[in-house]
């Protein structure tokens, strides 16, 4: 424990920062580090570092950073490229609403139309 604290500024702050009682997040955070820096984990250590990395996500951001900016940097543009596409479908989701709605204005006017013809 002591020699991974040592590796990690990021978790080293976060012992000085964090109480006795929540020593937990701090062996999570041990846990998620750990985890990192294996180069092929189990389905079980796949499973827990996934729920881990959700868990605790500004914190993973952190020591991705420390560990390998490569791999943090291929990270954040995903982040983007993910953040992006949410919104194209949100605007493609309001243009969708706004042509129905515009359609069925125009219906109506039609339907409008001939109500006073007849």
């Amino acid at each position: 424990m002591l020699q991974e604290a040592m590796q990690s500024p990021f978790i080293l702050e976060k012992i000085k920062t964090t109480s006795w009682e929540n020593r937990s997040y701090i062996k999570e955070l041990f846990l998620l580090y750990r985890l990192m820096q294996k180069q092929k984990l189990s389905p079980a250590e796949g499973q827990l570092y996934f729920v881990l990395r959700n868990k605790y996500q500004q914190e993973y951001m952190y020591l991705l950073k420390e560990t390998n900016p490569v791999k943090y940097q291929v990270f954040i543009e995903e982040q983007e490229r993910l953040m992006q596409q949410k919104q194209d479908q949100l605007l493609s989701k309001a243009a969708k609403q706004q042509q129905l709605v515009e359609e069925e204005r125009k219906e109506y006017l039609q339907w409008l139309a001939l109500q006073k013809r007849a």
